[in-house]
């Protein structure tokens, strides 16, 4: 829908028409940079989220207990900051195949083919548009999670006692946070489509004006309806995934932030140590 509009210009009539011109496989186009690229990126996001948001908290200090989702937000920023630079290859080589699905068989061909012909800036020319589009993404997930769990907790107290209670919460804030997240994302995702689909010499700028000429202001939110659905699944099986294995190893948040003051304060020791 992002790549061709004419010929799929909504989600009812894309899967028709992709069923019956290409089969069900094509569905499937692409499924190996974009499992790979969610692997690494996914990891790299919760980890370097929690990292950086420890880091600011640490050198606020006390007040930082009234800063909370300001600092998750500088926190999630940073952290979509670097790991634009990791997701970028993996989408330049997603988009191209699910384009041009002659382009290459597999993951290894279709980026040796771009490496060949473009040179390896093409993995990494899109970065800026990966910022705004991972930025705002990465802000609105982590955020309305915080917020929405927190006002799930106060409107029903009895799920910090319950453990179906509590996943199903942790279900629902980070399936409306993949939601949200969808949606803010969507025009830099639109103009990453348009840019990455074939080869081109257009800048971001150029693409999105590009996008806007074809179907106006609107045109910047192409597939978001199919976006909504699949980041509220997997932004909600997330962190689903995250605290089933918490409460599975009997491990709090207590017990994590513990966790980690002692291994921070263990690294800074040995570090000052070597010094």
């Amino acid at each position: 829908m992002q790549t061709n509009p004419a010929e799929y210009p909504d989600p009812v009539r894309s899967l028709k028409k992709l069923v019956d011109e290409e089969g069900i496989r094509s569905f499937f186009n692409g499924w190996q940079p974009t499992f790979l690229g969610f692997f690494v990126w996914g990891g790299f996001a919760y980890i370097s989220t929690e990292y950086f948001r420890r880091l600011i908290i640490d050198f606020v200090g006390v007040g930082a207990t009234t800063l909370e989702v300001p600092i998750i937000l500088a926190a999630a920023a940073t952290s979509a900051f670097f790991g634009s630079f990791l997701i970028a290859p993996f989408e330049t080589v997603r988009i191209r195949t699910v384009a041009e699905p002659k382009f290459g068989s597999n993951i290894f061909t279709v980026s040796g083919r771009i490496l060949m012909e473009e040179g390896v800036g093409a993995f990494f020319d899109s970065v800026p548009v990966f910022l705004l589009k991972e930025i705002p993404f990465a802000c609105a997930k982590f955020a309305v999670f915080d917020i929405t769990t927190e006002q799930l907790y106060d409107a029903f107290p009895a799920a910090r006692e319950d453990l179906q209670l509590s996943l199903l919460i942790t279900l629902a804030a980070g399936t409306f946070g993949g939601i949200i997240a969808a949606i803010v994302s969507n025009p830099a995702d639109c103009t990453i489509s348009e840019l990455k689909k074939s080869a081109t010499d257009i800048s971001p700028t150029d693409a999105a004006n590009l996008i806007i000429e074809r179907g106006g202001l609107l045109a910047l939110f192409k597939g978001l309806t199919l976006r909504m659905a699949f980041y509220s699944l997997m932004v909600g099986g997330q962190f689903l995934l995250y605290d089933t294995i918490r409460f599975a190893l009997g491990v709090g948040s207590d017990d994590l932030k513990l966790y980690l003051d002692v291994l921070g304060s263990a690294l800074s020791a040995k570090t000052a140590g070597s010094l």
